[in-house]
């Protein structure tokens, strides 16, 4: 009997070897992302099917940042494949060489709008600012751009405290066409954002400190990223939001400048951008595709479809961010709203 469960066990084990040198010989690679929900949901939409798909391993790990990034390929042996950043770090990325060229001989960007992907970049999952307020605050509530920036509209507001997206949305609310929106007249924003800055009783940090303040109407309606507020309307609370004039900007995945796997990196991405991948991701967390062929797969529900800023329904009610105008202008910028918001 020992000497069957020996026979059995050598049986396992030289399996075991065989598996191993499967995965081995087929490759690994590392996706490094933010980390917590939204990283979760892209382990189900698009690691998990990427893994089948390629017949590869793929490892994970997370980070906080361009500067992390940056840090590796100085090192002169990053650990990282594939990375997801914000859209400014990866046009940053790109200008300071830190990262590879995508290999678009593998990668589709059939149905990926040409300001959603650069050289060495291309936007994994979209995300848009809107206006919200609460139903409950009284019908003076600033319910579009140009009342929220109208200072004879009594309300408490709240802004993002950065300047990105809180710029644009004070020159739409003042005339300037989305198509004619870059290059950013800064001066005539920050004028803009005086009209009403002793009404913005907080420029908050982070997504969830902007839902807390709408959740306990801190204040009546404030800029505020379409998912958090969504998630507070799905939960009963007697919110609302409009994306007329949202502003979407987007994460985006590059591959950092000497990767160990930068071959099989290429084909994550592919994977990544695929209709199927970004329809599921949507469907587990509030980040709307890129790809405008997800909405055929029939993954999207038409009632969620009809919510998201990327749909073909809503495309035209946009803005979109422009992060190579940022890149080359935040410094300055920074700075000046730095100071305006402490005053």
């Amino acid at each position: 009997m020992r000497s069957i469960n020996k026979r059995m066990a050598g049986v396992a084990f030289a399996m075991s070897l065989f598996s191993v040198a499967q995965v081995q010989a087929a490759g690994t690679v590392t996706f490094a992302g933010w980390g917590g929900a939204l990283q979760d949901a892209e382990r189900k939409a698009y690691l998990k099917p990427a893994e089948a798909a390629l017949g590869i391993k793929i490892k994970e790990d997370n980070m906080d940042g361009l500067a992390a990034v940056r840090a590796q390929v100085m090192s002169g042996k990053p650990k990282w494949d594939v990375v997801e950043l914000a859209s400014n770090d990866c046009v940053m990325a790109q200008e300071q060489g830190l990262t590879e060229p995508l290999d678009y001989s593998v990668i589709s960007t059939e149905g990926v709008a040409a300001n959603f992907y650069g050289k060495n970049w291309i936007a994994s999952n979209a995300y848009s600012t809107v206006l919200a307020w609460a139903n409950d605050a009284g019908e003076s509530t600033p319910k579009t751009w140009k009342a929220f920036f109208d200072p004879e509209v009594k309300a408490s507001r709240a802004m993002y405290r950065q300047p990105y997206t809180t710029l644009e949305l004070a020159l739409i609310a003042d005339g300037v066409s989305p198509k004619a929106l870059y290059p950013l007249d800064v001066d005539r924003a920050f004028k803009v954002l005086e009209r009403i800055r002793p009404q913005v009783v907080n420029w908050w940090r982070s997504g969830t400190d902007s839902a807390q303040l709408l959740r306990s109407r801190e204040v009546d309606a404030l800029a505020i990223w379409a998912s958090r507020v969504d998630e507070l309307k799905q939960s009963g609370d007697a919110v609302d939001y409009t994306y007329d004039y949202a502003l979407v900007d987007y994460d985006c995945v590059v591959v950092p400048k000497g990767a160990p796997n930068k071959e099989l990196a290429m084909k994550l991405v592919a994977e990544i951008m695929k209709p199927h991948s970004q329809a599921t991701l949507v469907t587990l967390i509030p980040n709307p595709p890129i790809n405008v062929k997800a909405y055929d797969t029939g993954i999207i529900p038409a009632a969620m479809a009809a919510t998201l800023p990327t749909a073909p329904a809503n495309i035209d009610k946009v803005v979109f961010f422009d992060p190579v105008w940022w890149q080359a202008h935040q410094a300055e910028v920074q700075r000046r709203f730095d100071l305006f918001i402490q005053n």
